[in-house]
């Protein structure tokens, strides 16, 4: 007999898990506030003009910066930089099992860029192929987190098409990390976000009245002697994938 607040059977496993990642960056007011100066100023004039061709995601009303922020020669875009890089590299060290020996000969490449969204933005539903690793940090969500029908919502859709295939009284209120469908992340200034560049994502039309900054970046990993270089992708710089 099952009762109530019963605890999961002895023999329970997870599998198919999806990682997703949360960290806040400490005393992250200061920066933010920088950050945004920049941002708005970079707007009209960024420091480089990135080679690379523009997104091909559907967006509205959103600015989108060239690919290469991340090497913006700017000592708050470096510090942000090592925070969401920092982060990853533990992530996966973590995930992998990989041994400190093993982490020094990887190297993290990526693209990065800033969105700045205004009212009625939104970018359409995709993914990042030619990644493994993709991130957002929050630079500002636009109004307060306690309104949230001002939109903006980052959208994940879960990946298993047929988990909702058929539904009764014994799968349809699974809790984590067994539940399906979507999940709608509400972003506050100073959060960084990881998960796996193949789940398809969307941020909702944004209706606030100030301005939501976002930086966001997709990373792919080689060994250091390797090439770096996807199929497709433009000569780029690696970075150590783990700097402490």
């Amino acid at each position: 007999m099952v009762t109530e607040a019963s605890p999961p059977p002895a023999g329970l496993e997870s599998i198919f898990a999806i990682p997703f990642y949360r960290a806040r960056l400490p005393n992250a007011d200061a920066l933010n506030l920088r950050l945004m100066n920049h941002l708005l100023e970079w707007e009209t004039a960024p420091p480089t003009q990135d080679p690379t061709r523009p997104s091909p995601v559907r967006k509205h009303n959103v600015y989108e910066s060239p690919f290469d922020f991340f090497y913006w020669e700017d000592t708050d875009v470096q510090l942000l930089a090592r925070f969401c890089l920092n982060h990853l590299g533990h992530l996966i060290q973590s995930l992998n099992g990989y041994t400190v020996e093993e982490m020094a000969e990887l190297r993290i490449h990526h693209h990065s860029w800033f969105h700045l969204t205004r009212a009625g933005g939104y970018t359409s539903y995709h993914h990042h192929p030619m990644a493994s690793w993709s991130g957002v940090y929050c630079v500002d969500p636009g109004l307060s987190n306690s309104t949230p029908t001002v939109g903006g919502v980052l959208r994940f859709f879960d990946p298993r098409t047929n988990s909702s295939m058929f539904l009764d009284p014994g799968n349809s209120y699974l809790g984590t990390p067994y539940t399906f469908g979507v999940l709608e992340h509400h972003f506050q200034a100073g959060e960084l976000i990881l998960f796996p560049s193949y789940l398809y994502h969307e941020v909702s039309p944004y209706t606030g009245g100030d301005i939501r900054i976002t930086v966001a970046f997709n990373t792919w990993v080689r060994y250091q002697d390797e090439p770096a270089l996807p199929p497709g992708y433009r000569r780029t710089r690696g970075a150590p994938a783990h700097t402490g």
